[in-house]
């Protein structure tokens, strides 16, 4: 039998019907779920990356999950694709991107890195995390989400957040 272990999957997507596709991201997640389902608010972020690309809605969902981080990861990859994701390379602009954050404690490398590499330098990550687990401690530095926000924020400029609640033209 397979334990069940505290996930976080952030949801993203700067292509239009950005909260609707947000939305089949949750539908697809909500179907793994096995349970402790908590969802921050969705908030408008610049784009990072290449020039030229919209705003994000970005959002985190956490929920037990009981399989392994290489099906987890398989299952996000996949509706990726199932909910319209098209290949435009790295940092581009996408229908939905949905990146595994956490698995439990686990840390591993390669594929799939855990917990995420970027978890640490991203306010449009650490911001929605925040608001559904500030106590949450990182299993790579020991530090809550709490903490690795204010360091981020020590160091860089607070980046402007909108919170969404419908979709926009």
């Amino acid at each position: 039998m397979e334990s069940l272990e505290r996930v976080f999957v952030a949801l993203g997507s700067n292509l239009a019907p950005r909260y609707k596709r947000l939305g089949e991201g949750r539908d697809m997640l909500r179907r793994i779920a096995r349970g402790g389902w908590l969802e921050s608010p969705i908030y408008e972020t610049p784009p990072v990356g290449p020039e030229g690309q919209g705003p994000y809605f970005n959002q985190v969902v956490s929920f037990w999950y009981s399989g392994t981080p290489e099906g987890l990861l398989y299952y996000l990859k996949g509706s990726e694709l199932l909910l319209g994701r098209k290949p435009r390379g790295h940092w581009n602009s996408r229908e939905i991107d949905l990146d595994l954050l956490y698995f439990g404690n686990k840390t591993m490398a390669g594929r799939p890195t855990i917990p995420h590499v970027e978890i640490p330098n991203r306010q449009f990550v650490l911001v929605p995390l925040n608001d559904i687990a500030p106590d949450w401690r990182d299993p790579m530095s020991g530090s809550s989400v709490k903490e690795l926000l204010a360091d981020l924020l020590s160091r860089e400029d607070k980046i402007p957040f909108r919170t969404i609640t419908g979709e926009e033209p």
